[in-house]
């Protein structure tokens, strides 16, 4: 079955940003509208040459629901799940009349699973103190992300995969878990907020900056210890429970994968991220991902591939016993 087609009222390819609109009933629930894939997002689109961010949310308020809007307030900014950066404006409903696109429109309670969790309403709630206790970001995670920030880093650990990977943690107690690539320490601060007292992590960076930076940020918790080094020399201190292949040159469908595999424990997690959905397959790619089938392929391993969002999956591995 076809995707439904929407009319486009605002076809333009010159847009100079993107806005979106944040549309509350007294009730607290928020208005969304239907993406021709099926999912919901808040209405919103490009902003046009001469006009506002605020302007841009109205018009496009009316144009994809048929909502009659005022600004109620100043906007939050958002990243959406491609990495574009929109300013969100909340406003006050009106009137309501059939979109003029032709798309469905529903209201749901942004402050409730699983609508807490998208991408855009997750963003608002928390720049508003209203996200939902489950959903916080651990603290050594929002230091590892500042220094990020601060070092114009743009490749973390993404919220999603770390929030598996805190999860994936607290099913190895007293576990022995290793990362390749730490970065400046987003993904392990991830594993460490899974990790019961007992587990043990240790994370390795062959960047000098990024590993100073990564030893500052989880120096707070012994469970972690950083290295300084090539990716090879850590996997002579296993067995691991857990392996979370996190640097590019770890990630290899030939010997690289053989090593991988010869450092984990019988049982033990291998964790690999950063692989796109087909819809948005590289076209090297396209023929085939050689890693992929690897990984699916290897004799050691049961491998079963998770999207963790829109844009990106993450393949679990675990070693035969």
């Amino acid at each position: 079955m076809s995707a439904p087609r929407f009319a486009n009222l605002s076809p333009g390819a010159d847009r100079v940003g993107r806005a979106c609109a944040w549309i509350e009933r007294e009730d607290g629930y928020v208005l969304m509208v239907g993406l021709a894939w099926g999912g919901w997002t808040l209405p919103g689109g490009g902003v046009h040459p001469g006009e506002s961010g605020a302007q841009a949310a109205m018009r496009e308020a009316w144009e994809e629901t048929g909502a009659h809007t005022e600004v109620a307030g100043e906007p939050v900014p958002l990243t959406g799940a491609s990495g574009a950066d929109a300013e969100c404006w909340p406003l006050r409903l009106l009137a309501l009349d059939p979109s003029p696109e032709g798309r469905p429109v529903a209201w749901v309670n942004p402050r409730a699973l699983p609508w807490a969790d998208d991408v855009q309403l997750r963003q608002v709630l928390a720049a508003r103190g209203e996200l939902p206790s489950g959903l916080d970001v651990p603290p050594l995670v929002t230091a590892a992300l500042k220094e990020a920030a601060r070092l114009h880093i743009q490749d973390s650990c993404s919220l999603d995969t770390g929030r598996l990977l805190r999860t994936l943690a607290a099913s190895k107690p007293g576990g022995r878990l290793l990362e390749l690539g730490s970065g400046v320490g987003a993904g392990a601060a991830w594993l460490l907020a899974g990790m019961d007292p007992s587990a043990r992590l240790l994370t390795v960076e062959a960047d000098p900056l990024r590993a100073e930076t990564a030893w500052a940020v989880l120096a707070p918790d012994p469970r972690a210890r950083v290295l300084h080094g090539d990716w090879t020399g850590a996997l002579a201190q296993g067995p691991f429970d857990l392996l979370f292949a996190d640097c590019r040159a770890a990630k290899g469908e030939g010997e690289a994968l053989g090593q991988l595999v010869a450092a984990l424990a019988p049982g033990g997690l291998l964790v690999m991220d950063d692989f796109s959905p087909p819809a948005h397959l590289p076209e090297a790619l396209r023929g085939g991902d050689p890693l992929r089938a690897a990984l699916f392929s290897h004799p050691a391993l049961n491998c079963s591939e998770l999207e963790v969002s829109r844009r990106e999956r993450v393949v679990l591995g675990v070693k035969r016993a």
